[in-house]
């Protein structure tokens, strides 16, 4: 099996031909200079009613009400009573304080 020059050729240009029709990977830089990885958001404040418990039981005042909301790390308090219906308008950020008619706090839940 003797090979002729035009066997040669045409062997060559076929191979030449299939690595012409590779191309380079899609996500190759086209530069040496890596970007930076993207940056995300800071995770929305969450409210922690665990924290608040400390509260259950005392006299409802304006600078517990405050601390109970720093504790929780929610980004608003109110109070409800322990009978109110739940409000529609559920926010994951905010501490409802439940409080007696008496004025003592006896729940406190987010929402």
């Amino acid at each position: 099996m003797h090979m002729t020059n035009g066997r040669y050729l045409a062997l060559a240009t076929l191979v030449l031909a299939l690595a012409g029709c590779q191309s380079p990977p899609a996500d190759r830089p086209l530069t040496s200079e890596v970007p930076e990885p993207p940056g995300f958001a800071p995770p929305p404040e969450t409210c922690q009613a665990a924290a608040a418990r400390f509260g259950l039981g005392l006299r409802v005042s304006p600078l517990l009400i405050e601390e109970m909301r720093q504790r929780a790390g929610a980004r608003m308090a109110r109070t409800v009573l322990p009978a109110d219906s739940p409000d529609p308008a559920q926010d994951a950020t905010r501490l409802n304080i439940q409080v007696e008619a008496a004025g003592r706090v006896v729940g406190a839940y987010c929402g």
